[in-house]
């Protein structure tokens, strides 16, 4: 009998296809050295939101019925969850600096409106159907790039691994952070109300996740376009130059 987590996992595969081929696009993009800040600031703008969505989604469990058997459980999990991922948006920014961004320029400059409508959907769903969604959308985050993958591309484009902390972090971290899901969700009473919601959660963290990708391949192009030139984080030459002799 399979499990929810396998379940879950192999419904997320099917439907990804798309998201994996946008995310190769960024990864092996010829000019990723240059497309690198814009990457970071799409991923930071969905980092920084993390931990704030999970208190919320806490805080809407505390606030259930006391005959939901599961929200007490849930509070508890999205509350340890949301201190993990504290603060690890400031990796990214860390990240940005060491590319010669300013903190404050990564700060000031708005997110994009994907990544607001990758987010804002859970809040829907947090407030007016159950926070269980939640589940879904970290199932489909928690996948990182592994460290030989992250050396690999620091060789080939001269990007620094110091410029990669976030990504760097995330290998070492996540691996052990889906073994803790998968178990903790296999382990729950799911109705299948349960598992539907979970599953609409992630398909449609997937298809956002879809325009957060594209919105960083199209903002790149912008670069060329003078008009659109000054809302782009491009990485000073010397910068680069710098971290590809820390190599």
């Amino acid at each position: 009998m399979m499990t929810h987590s396998g379940r879950l996992r192999e419904m997320i595969s099917l439907v990804r296809g798309r998201l994996d081929s946008l995310i190769r696009e960024v990864w092996f993009h010829p000019r990723l050295s240059e497309l690198y800040p814009e990457f970071l600031f799409a991923i930071y703008g969905v980092t920084a939101s993390s931990s704030p969505a999970m208190r919320v989604a806490a805080e809407r469990c505390a606030g259930a019925s006391t005959g939901d058997p599961i929200a007490a459980w849930l509070s508890t999990y999205y509350l340890e969850h949301a201190d993990e991922e504290s603060g690890h948006e400031q990796w990214l920014l860390d990240d940005l600096a060491s590319l010669g961004i300013p903190r404050n320029l990564a700060l000031q400059r708005l997110p994009y409106a994907s990544v607001a409508a990758l987010v804002g959907v859970q809040y829907y769903w947090m407030f007016h159907v159950h926070p269980i969604a939640f589940l879904g959308y970290i199932a489909v985050l928690e996948e990182p790039a592994s460290m030989e993958f992250l050396e690999t591309v620091s060789r080939r484009t001269g990007i620094s691994l110091t410029s990669m902390s976030a990504h760097v972090m995330h290998a070492r971290l996540d691996p052990d952070h889906v073994a803790e899901f998968d178990a903790t969700l296999d382990a729950l009473p799911l109705t299948q109300h349960h598992q539907d919601l979970i599953s609409v959660s992630a398909i449609a963290t997937v298809a956002h996740l879809e325009s957060v990708f594209s919105d960083i391949l199209e903002h790149f192009e912008r670069i060329s376009n003078p008009a659109g030139a000054a809302t782009i984080f491009t990485a000073p030459r010397i910068a680069l130059a710098s971290a590809s002799r820390e190599l």
